[in-house]
Order: C-alpha cells, then structure tokens, then sequence
C-alpha cells in the first residue's frame, strides 16, 4: 500500500515532511502516527490507514500533494 502526501485542505498543493516518527523497516499499527507534516497553517502528524511493515522512499522535505513518500507491506 502506498502512502502519499495528502490533501489537507481545499487550497493545499503541497506540505513538507517535517520528520518520520517510525523507523524505515519498522512494524506499525493502523493508526499509528508515521510522520508529521506541517503546511502553511498546522502540523499534523499522519496516521498509518493500516498494519503493517513501513518503507521510506523520501527523506524529510517539501512534496506536492500526491507524492509517494512510503509503503506499507
């Protein structure tokens, strides 16, 4: 399942990754929080929508909205 930057308000065309808080490789739970992302108004720390094995493609930086900056397997 990949896992891509979202969407988090009407005008939002992109966020940077601020941090990861789950290491590459790591086992997480659906609804763990995996990263943060912060925008122009709010930082939000985004939720795995599933269990599973984490792979970071991208390193912390800005990203439009869409970019793929993990998996889960």
């Amino acid at each position: 399942m990949e896992l891509s930057i979202p969407q988090l308000g009407v005008t939002m065309t992109e966020g940077t990754l601020a941090e990861w808080l789950v290491a590459d490789g790591a086992s997480v739970g659906a609804g763990e929080a995996l990263y943060v992302l912060e925008t122009d108004k709010t930082m939000t720390e985004i939720e795995s929508p599933a269990a599973g094995v984490l792979t970071i493609k991208v390193e912390p930086g800005d990203y439009e909205v869409g970019t793929v900056v993990g998996e889960l397997n």
